[in-house]
């Protein structure tokens, strides 16, 4: 059945009902009241609405922390409505319309009853200085995921059992970033109504997706060699390294190891800084000031492919999805699905990853993952809030996905120590798991609570699949020509690019190092732009090396200086690596105008949040997108 609103039906006949749904009176201790408005169900429009008859009255008694009241709070109070403890005597289901400020009912039997709206006030952890998760209007489901529970169909050292969160409970608080418990919520599949209650637990078939909240934060910028300049001349790192750690050793030690990113959480109403002014300035991350937004919600996982043809959301069995059927080149946004243990979309170019982001929650401004959006996530994670102990120090890497088949949430069970070989050796091995909620030898797929160690924040709470599992596009793109025209390039070439409109970045005639293009220097038939917002765009440059294109607050060029270096066990070539855990450093150029993050599941110990490459913005078999959205 659906919820059926309280409605005015004729306001100048019940006077002013706005949302004071009572008027309550204390006279002598004696508790009376009467309703502005008296309703009854209209069938007719399948909704409660005002009448003036007598007969057919819900009445309302209104309670602000347990003591009567005459109104309801207003909209900024900081208060919501306790689900858990409001209830109607005829036992109608409540719940509340945070957009348009308002009760609703479900299941109403008759309307001749009385109701008890509790209202709390909201948990609200100091430290992030009012950026707090926003639910956005009750769209969003708050939950915490259980440490040490989990679901039934997996046997073993088990949790990830979701269940609803009380936002009001300050004593067990659903999230608290100053003990790296950061705030996570779902989205219901479709028909599915929230009905649970705080404590009851939400089963992964009702589940559509996962979503984590980052909350608007300055931080200080790193006193790495000068980041404000060119890092074009890259550090040569001779000879051959036997491992990670012998490479760091030679470069005087991991920097990523020594200090995390010193952050503060403020509100829009709590700036710091825009301006940059020297080293060691805070600034407001650039995530956060495009958008004006107190926070973002980022996809837990990578977005996944519902195989499915029913609207259900998780697989018949183990066997009944495979990698293959995630493979869509396809604009589909009803197919989106963002969970643990599904197969990532993959085989997509960027426009069509771009408009299923777009479309998937437009009402919720949900769009594809900036470069700048991962560097925040990047930037928290690699703070005391996220994988650094409590004095920022001694960072600890999130785990690589080392799954060849591109199940979400799995995690390696052993850091790998060597760079990327492409062989399955010891240094850098990688799982081939062709059913979906099992572990391999070298592997533990999410429900293990091993694999907590490939989340941000090392338990249940945080964000996974940043590094390895499937290398994922972001909305971060090089200008297609070599001049000051600033349009985003579709792409290499005819045959290599993203299926936006635009120039092609490596055509001789836009100024590129590669063939004449003649008449076929730009995508004239792709999909338009959206709105520059939705993007970020770097300078054009020929070469890979020239980090100083970075946007502050993106991870790229704040994760130097950089080194030319190679492994023992593959001497043939050289990889260009950060300072940040020797991750991947290769920034786009003419020939792949595209940011993809994060590493493969065989990029071994190249591979982490802070690693970053370049690739055509076309199909392909191991790259994915995210989804974020915003309040």
């Amino acid at each position: 059945m659906e919820l059926r609103k309280f409605k005015e039906k004729n306001p100048k006949k019940v006077g002013i009902i706005v949302f004071t749904i009572s008027c309550i009176l204390l006279i002598s201790g004696v508790i009376l009241y009467r309703t502005f408005a008296i309703f009854q169900v209209n069938e007719t429009q399948n909704m409660i609405e005002g009448n003036i008859q007598d007969e057919g009255d819900i009445r309302f008694m209104v309670y602000i922390d347990d003591v009567l009241q005459k109104d309801v709070p207003s909209k900024d109070s900081g208060y919501s409505l306790d689900t858990s403890t409001s209830y109607c005597e005829n036992g109608d289901l409540i719940s509340w319309n945070d957009e348009k400020w308002s009760v609703e009912l479900k299941n109403i039997s008759t309307t001749k009853t009385k109701c008890y709206l509790k209202f709390k006030q909201i948990y609200k952890e100091g430290i992030l200085n009012n950026a707090i998760p926003d639910l956005m209007n009750g769209r969003l489901v708050p939950v915490v995921i259980s440490e040490t529970e989990g679901p039934n169909y997996y046997v073993g050292n088990k949790g990830g059992k979701v269940k609803k969160a009380d936002i009001t409970n300050e004593e067990e608080p659903w999230y608290n970033y100053s003990n790296k418990q950061w705030a996570n919520a779902v989205i219901l599949k479709n028909g599915v109504a929230d009905n649970y209650k705080p404590g009851d637990e939400i089963p992964e078939e009702n589940i559509e997706s996962y979503f984590v909240w980052i909350p608007r934060y300055s931080y200080v910028l790193q006193d790495s060699e000068d980041i404000f300049n060119s890092y074009s001349n890259i550090k040569e790192n001779k000879g051959q390294q036997a491992d990670v750690q012998s490479f760091y050793n030679s470069i005087g030690g991991n920097k990523a190891k020594d200090n995390g990113f010193e952050i503060e959480f403020g509100s829009k109403d709590k700036e710091i800084s825009t301006t940059l002014l020297s080293k060691g300035t805070s600034i407001v991350h650039p995530a956060f000031t495009t958008f004006d937004s107190n926070g973002f919600w980022v996809g837990k996982f990578e977005t996944g492919y519902n195989q499915n043809s029913d609207g259900s959301v998780m697989p018949a069995s183990a066997e009944s999805w495979n990698k293959e059927g995630a493979e869509k080149n396809n604009e589909e946004s009803t197919k989106v699905i963002i969970k643990p243990n599904v197969y990532s979309w993959r085989n997509i170019n960027v426009s069509n990853a771009f408009y299923t982001s777009y479309n998937y929650k437009r009402e919720l401004e949900s769009h594809m993952m900036k470069n700048t959006e991962w560097g925040a996530v990047a930037y928290l994670t690699h703070s005391k809030y996220g994988r650094c102990d409590k004095d920022n120090k001694n960072c600890e890497e999130v785990r690589i996905n080392n799954v060849e088949n591109y199940i979400t949430g799995s995690s390696s069970n052993f850091e790998p120590t060597c760079g990327y070989t492409n062989s399955k050796e010891e240094c850098n091995y990688y799982e081939t798991i062709n059913r979906l909620y099992m572990d391999g030898g070298h592997s533990n797929n999410y429900y293990n609570q091993e694999s907590r160690v490939a989340s941000t924040t090392g338990n249940y709470s945080g964000v996974y699949d940043m590094s390895g599992g499937t290398s994922e596009y972001v909305m971060g793109v090089m200008q297609g020509k070599n001049d000051n025209s600033k349009e985003p390039a579709s792409g290499r070439d005819k045959e290599n690019n993203s299926g936006f409109k635009g120039p092609y970045s490596s055509c001789k005639e836009n100024g590129g190092a590669g063939e004449n293009c003649n008449d076929n220097t730009s995508n004239t038939t792709g999909k338009g732009w959206s709105s520059s917002k939705y993007y970020d765009l770097y300078d054009y440059k020929i070469t890979t090396i020239e980090y100083q294109r970075g946007i502050l607050g993106d991870a790229t060029k704040e994760m130097g200086p950089f080194y030319s270096t190679y492994y023992k066990s593959d001497s043939s070539s050289s990889r260009i690596v950060g300072s940040y855990n020797a991750d991947l450093a290769g920034f786009v150029n003419a020939s792949s105008p595209w940011f993809v993050r994060s590493g493969s599941n065989r990029t071994g110990a190249n591979a982490g949040i802070f690693a970053f490459n370049l690739n055509h913005g076309n199909i392909d078999s191991s790259v994915t997108f995210r989804i974020i959205l915003i309040p």
